[in-house]
């Protein structure tokens, strides 16, 4: 599966079905591509204008910024569906499969990786987003609030897919370590998003 390769519908068929992937995870990487793109939106109906003209050269860095968080995104949804199937395969097996044993958690890992990846990418576009408060088009700032409240989305929903992971790994130590980091993540994502929506009604 390779989601910028298929159409809208096509991926809402494909979520809609009773098969793995794409799942969570992919809508979790679409989620923060939506948000991307429409940050870049905002962008594009801001550039050139006159009384925005200070803020060009920063304009330009968060267009760039946030073309490559769009891809970035992307990418992650379609790593995170190559990661359960590597699950998958594993919780086919036996428990006493020395090859599930030897495997479980570090595959487990893979997928909490990813995850967690899709938050980190989520706060650094809402960072992106925040610094952009006033100094974009205010005609857009429905739209700027809206890219924050998607990538508030993505990293809620991507903390959904760390948790149902850590509680099938056998080391609780690094599940300890993983939902932490998880729940730091996401407690930044919310103050950042709720800072971004305040600051556009006004």
């Amino acid at each position: 599966m390779m989601l910028n390769t298929l159409t809208l519908n096509q991926i809402l068929e494909d979520l809609a079905a009773k098969k793995p992937t794409p799942g969570g995870g992919a809508v979790a990487g679409m989620l923060g591509g939506l948000s991307s793109a429409l940050g870049n939106m905002v962008l594009a109906y801001s550039q050139g204008k006159q009384s925005l003209e200070e803020y060009s050269s920063l304009h330009e860095d968060c267009i760039k910024f946030l073309q490559i968080a769009k891809d970035e995104a992307i990418a992650l949804g379609d790593a995170d569906a190559e990661a359960y199937v590597k699950v998958s395969a594993l919780w086919k097996l036996s428990k006493s499969d020395p090859n599930r044993i030897d495997q479980w958690d570090v595959a487990i890992a893979q997928a909490i990786k990813i995850p967690l990846q899709t938050m980190e990418l989520s706060h650094r576009i809402l960072v992106t987003l925040n610094t952009l408060v006033g100094k974009t088009n205010e005609m857009l700032a429905s739209d700027l609030a809206i890219a924050a409240i998607l990538a508030e989305s993505a990293a809620r929903a991507a903390w959904w897919n760390v948790g149902i992971n850590t509680k099938q790994m056998e080391c609780e130590s690094q599940a300890k370590s993983f939902t932490d980091h998880s729940n730091q993540l996401l407690g930044l994502c919310k103050e950042l998003a709720s800072l971004i929506e305040q600051s556009c009604r006004v």
